[in-house]
């Protein structure tokens, strides 16, 4: 079990920068290769790079090779729910 500063810091890390939630969601119930990562946000291959090392060190997302292709999966589709519905839920009272 994680002790609360790692949670802290964790959520932390995942809310300093959207473009961090958006490429945790954009891998939601998918295998992508960085670059579609990027392609799909529409984001420099490199920036989306430096976010997904960050990702993998938090294990919130993990590295997968099939057929020489790296892919990126969500480790747990619960966390991109969650912020998900963190953001419906600010978007209804504001």
């Amino acid at each position: 079990m994680y002790n609360q500063d790692y949670v802290d810091e964790t959520l932390k890390n995942i809310f300093s920068d959207p473009t961090i939630t958006n490429i945790i969601c954009s891998i939601y119930d998918q295998h992508l290769t960085l670059h579609a990562i990027a392609s799909l946000l529409n984001l420099d291959s490199e920036i989306v790079n430096i976010h997904l090392k960050k990702l993998v060190d938090l294990n919130l997302v993990k590295k997968v090779e099939k057929e020489g292709q790296v892919y990126f999966i969500i480790t747990n589709s619960k966390v991109c729910d969650s912020i998900l519905m963190l953001k419906d839920a600010i978007q209804r009272i504001s």
